[in-house]
């Protein structure tokens, strides 16, 4: 028997594709809207008996593996391991390629750094204050021990040597986000690097499935040279703050219980939800909330909760993602915590747990709470008022994927502004139009909308992995400019072309070709069309890849490649396979020859 045929014999697919989807009975099969396109009616279906799913929609197919793969992005011996540790299959005869996994490398280096961090904190005499810390945020200790809280003293590189000791490269070291490497230091000395934490109390970061992506650590003792209050993990290959959910391991299944996500703010307020008892809890990571992190909470309920801090960075966070909820269809309410409560949901539940609880039982439909919010102490009889509040519901409104909605809403503010909804719809073109600046101004990313025209610039548009792939390599590209000379062979024209960025490429070709490439250039270039697309890529640089040299940003920028010169041909095979079938059903041999030359030369 075959590792693979052992691993499906211990496995429900049902079980496993309902972690993803919310399946319904159809007979002796299962159905559920399917995860790969856009639908209103179900089409995917799951058959027990035969192991394995089809899409009638799409055409997506396949058994257990195929779906893994396509839903986590895995290659192979990647989702191979996942569900044999899932079924408990000792696995032999795909050992060497599962081992050799980069992916699975830092997987296994962030293992050991959470066991490290979390054993320092509860043995070491020099974490004493931060045990001290820990006993004053009132976490008990079985609380630190479920969620491996953890800390690492101010040393230069007491991690990275640990970690050297217990077999591990350093370069892998690096491309985990653990260790940094000083300009001009060798891979092969040892010498020259430090650890990204020192000094923090240490917050390991799981993705959906247990394992250990990434880490939070926020500082103890604030000195002048300590960095940030809070240190995250840089992107790796396996975290992507766009991607993962504080939490959403120890809250899924609470969350389907009880229908419903409870989004908050930071790390402490996601464990102290947990230690009162509140368990369907989770928090983003240090961004605003994304499309794809909506695709993940609708894996288990499409109702959230949203309590953010009653600061104004913590509403205006809050705003950004009500409004990526709102647009992908996330039935979305408010949580409001009475005046005195505490600023956020940790402070709340020491002060008074009932209170939290009753806030979150209490919370407001998102159009009641915008509907409150834009109308509060507006004078309706104002003409300016009105339309100023007026137009700020209409794009509210706007967002709304569903036209029912919608009209229910365009009526509730017809009456409220006492004006008629005829001329609420005409105001709502304009409307949509502002709702749609908005989101390309930073605020949140457009989901489910079809791209501009090709060549167009849709400020960093989020809607799949390739998008942010992208957003990722153009923002290197652009903090260290001549790394754009260094690689410009690699930027094929392909990668980019009917995408946001064509014509940011197509810019910067026009430069590289008549000499060197900067930003200036290129945001003199743009003119008055997309004036900040450049400043937001290098806000995202600045973000995301501060502390990186210039040699840390090429082999990122190599990974980055790596990973889009593989998903483009990925892409291009499917292309090619459905014109593959379209000539074969016309019985045009010709055009069918010449279809498979394509994909063999893709496999080459």
């Amino acid at each position: 028997m075959t590792d693979t045929q052992a691993i499906k014999d211990r496995l429900d697919i049902v079980q496993i594709i309902g972690e993803y989807l919310q399946l319904k009975k159809a007979g002796a099969n299962w159905k559920a809207n399917c995860p790969f396109h856009q639908e209103k009616t179900p089409s995917f279906m799951v058959h027990p008996e035969k192991q394995i799913f089809h899409c009638f929609g799409c055409g997506k197919g396949g058994d257990v593996f195929t779906f893994v793969q396509e839903m986590e992005g895995f290659d192979f011996p990647e989702a191979l391991k996942f569900l044999a540790d899932r079924a408990g299959v000792k696995i032999d005869t795909y050992r060497s390629e599962i081992d050799k996994s980069q992916r699975n490398r830092i997987l296994e280096i962030n293992n050991k750094a959470a066991y490290f961090f979390h054993h320092f904190l509860l043995e070491m005499p020099g974490a004493q204050k931060a045990r001290d810390y820990l006993t004053e945020r009132k976490l008990k200790p079985e609380t630190i021990e479920e969620w491996q809280v953890g800390f690492v003293p101010d040393q230069w590189d007491l991690l990275t040597q640990y970690l050297l000791k217990k077999g591990f490269g350093i370069d892998d070291l690096v491309l985990a986000g653990l260790t940094i490497k000083r300009e001009g230091a060798s891979l092969y000395s040892g010498k020259g690097f430090y650890d990204r934490f020192r000094g923090r109390i240490m917050f390991p970061i799981w993705d959906a499935h247990d394992n250990v992506v990434g880490f939070t650590g926020r500082i103890l003792v604030e000195t002048e040279h300590s960095g940030g209050k809070y240190v995250n993990t840089p992107q790796t290959l396996v975290y992507d703050k766009s991607r993962v959910l504080y939490g959403i391991n120890k809250a899924k299944q609470e969350i389907k219980a009880k229908d419903l996500a409870v989004l908050v703010e930071g790390q402490m307020d996601v464990i102290a939800c947990h230690q009162a008892g509140m368990k369907n809890v989770f928090a983003v990571s240090g961004t605003a909330l994304t499309a794809e992190q909506i695709k993940l909470i609708k894996r288990y309920t499409n109702n959230a909760a949203f309590a953010f801090d009653v600061d104004a960075a913590g509403q205006n966070a809050a705003k950004r993602g009500i409004d990526a909820a709102i647009e992908q269809g996330l039935n979305t309410k408010i949580v409001q915590l009475p005046e005195g409560a505490g600023k956020d949901a940790d402070e709340c539940i020491k002060a008074n747990s009932q209170i939290w609880f009753k806030a979150v039982e209490q919370a407001k439909d998102v159009m009641q709470w915008l509907f409150e919010k834009n109308l509060a102490g507006v004078d309706i009889v104002d003409p300016k008022q009105k339309q100023r509040a007026g137009h700020n519901l209409l794009i509210e409104i706007s967002r709304l994927p569903y036209a029912l909605e919608r009209d229910h809403w365009l009526k509730v503010l017809a009456e409220r502004l006492r004006v008629d909804e005829e001329v609420l719809r005409e105001e709502m073109k304009s409307a949509a139009k502002d709702a749609a600046k908005e989101d390309r101004r930073g605020g949140s990313p457009p989901i489910d909308k079809k791209r501009d025209g090709e060549g167009s610039v849709n400020t960093l548009v989020v809607q799949t992995r390739y998008d942010l792939l992208l957003q990722n390599l153009w923002a290197l590209l652009l903090k260290y400019p001549s790394l754009i000379s260094a690689f410009w062979s690699s930027l094929k024209e392909d990668y980019f072309s009917g995408t946001g960025f064509g014509l940011l490429y197509d810019l910067a070709k026009k430069r590289y070709n008549t000499g060197s490439v900067s930003p200036e250039d290129l945001r003199a270039d743009f003119g008055n069309q997309e004036q900040n697309f450049i400043d937001v890529l290098l806000l995202k640089a600045d973000t995301i890849y501060g502390d990186y040299k210039e040699s840390e940003s090429a082999k990122e920028i190599e990974l980055i490649l790596a990973e889009l010169n593989k998903s483009w041909v990925k892409n291009k095979r499917e292309q090619l396979m459905e014109k593959l079938k379209e000539a074969q059903k016309n019985g045009d041999l010709g055009e069918v020859k010449d279809i498979l030359y394509k994909i063999i030369e893709l496999n080459e």
